[in-house]
């Protein structure tokens, strides 16, 4: 029987043994070696069309899975729950794949070697590679203004969408304790988002759908005239990249549901309870959401590599890192030399695909150099109404938000996020949005 039982599992033991002998970046195989930094947009879309069978292929990042960004804010108040958006990377079935999770902290193009962290043990090691990918992404951009980085809350992760969601229902419920002075319920009550794009504008038309749909009914404590939402923005408009009618459109719908839009109102300082603008103005807040864009990750800012005037790694047409032939990146991280192009998820996710064909392209075809194409812009800005631009038509409203939301759901990462993003969708209708705090 301890034979048969032996014969049964050895072939499993020797494929195991094969797989997962060797250093660190050994090559397994003669095939090329492709390292890829980061599992954002531009990265996930490159490791979802690639043909590893012609490589062996090694993922680097500090988080396992890809993250549907546009539907982050739903999120952070319950219209979605958390795992709905997120895809994990090891889900992509891949022939020749591997996946550490592990921060790139150094690029040594001369040597064809990164060295990397892991995130779980803090030990440090290094990978070898043919081709290097570099999608790492972009930051938080606080422009060195005091107090940002140890009070306000960013939305770019979803651990920081779950503290925002707790954070909320915690102001409420302090707001509901009976001896909870009426200076300390305003304060508490008061919602501030600094930045006015996308991000901003969505979380704020999000926040706003939480407190009328179903935090009014279940906070009696908490009457209305005393939960204030403000959108602040250093400039002179809120969503620049929007035709002038729809920002006005937007204004409209935010006035008439109680969202308070400031602009042209810096920040100065922020302190544990007010934010200070350059006016002197103080504006007390219960919870603060920093979205003012973004600027370049330490890797990038450390690195030998060419970069341009902000600090962002220079490419050519075809994505190679200027002076380095076998190095690309794409997404956030990067500029191509000429032709700027806006961060976002659209810009990543084609050039993650035009990356994917020049890799899987025969020896003798020729690709034409990375063009984007623009679709179209979409933001929610509340109460069931969005912001739908493209070349030929702009429109707004209801029939806009049914387009922003179908969309969005065909682009989402996997089947099961098709299924469970509306079943989300339809539990929040139903039912309302979760108010539990954990």
């Amino acid at each position: 029987m301890l034979n048969v039982t032996k014969s049964l599992f050895q072939p499993l033991k020797t494929n195991f043994l094969k797989r997962y002998s060797g250093k660190l970046g050994e090559a397994k195989t003669n095939k090329p070696r492709i390292v890829i930094l980061g599992c954002g947009w531009g990265s996930y879309a490159f490791l979802k069309k690639l043909e590893t069978h012609d490589y062996e292929v090694t993922v680097i990042s500090p988080r396992n899975h890809f993250l549907f960004t546009p539907l982050l804010a739903s999120t952070s108040v319950g219209t979605l729950e958390f795992r709905s958006i997120a895809e994990p990377i090891r889900n992509t079935v891949k022939e020749n794949f591997n996946y550490l999770q592990a921060a790139c902290t150094n690029i040594n193009p001369d040597t064809n070697t990164i060295s990397c962290v892991s995130t779980l043990h803090k030990k440090p090691f290094e990978v070898q590679y043919d081709k290097l990918i570099i999608g790492v992404g972009a930051t938080n951009n606080t422009f060195g203004i005091n107090g940002v980085e140890k009070y306000a809350h960013f939305l770019k992760e979803l651990d920081q969408a779950r503290l925002i969601r707790k954070k909320i229902i915690e102001c409420f419920e302090y707001a509901s304790l009976p001896d909870c002075s009426l200076e300390e319920r305003e304060r508490l009550l008061s919602f501030v988002v600094v930045g006015g794009g996308p991000t901003g504008v969505e979380f704020a038309a999000e926040l706003n759908d939480f407190f009328l749909e179903d935090l009014s009914r279940f906070f009696p404590n908490a009457p209305i005239n005393e939960v204030k939402i403000t959108l602040l923005e250093a400039s002179g408009k809120i969503l620049s990249a929007f035709d002038e009618k729809l920002v006005k459109k937007a204004l409209m719908n935010f006035k008439t549901s109680g969202v308070n839009i400031k602009t042209h109102s810096g920040v100065k300082e922020v302190t544990a309870e007010k934010v200070l603008l350059n006016d002197g103005t103080e504006v007390p807040y219960g919870l603060l959401v920093w979205s003012t864009g973004n600027k370049p990750i330490e890797l990038v800012n450390q690195s030998t590599l060419e970069k341009d005037k902000h600090g962002r790694l220079l490419t050519d047409p075809y994505l190679r890192v200027k002076s380095h032939p076998n190095i690309y990146s794409l997404g956030d991280c990067c500029q191509i030399e000429g032709t700027p192009l806006p961060a976002t998820a659209a810009v990543a996710q084609q050039q993650g695909h035009y990356l994917a064909k020049e890799f899987n392209k025969q020896p003798q075809e020729v690709l034409a150099p990375f063009k984007f194409h623009f679709l179209g812009m979409l933001a929610y800005i509340g109460r069931q109404s969005s912001l739908f631009q493209t070349k030929i038509i702009d429109f707004s409203g209801f029939f806009a938000f049914l387009s922003w939301r179908s969309v969005y759901l065909t682009r989402l990462g996997s089947i099961r996020a098709k299924f469970q993003v509306p079943f989300d969708w339809m539990r929040t209708l139903l039912f309302g949005r979760d108010i539990s705090q954990f």
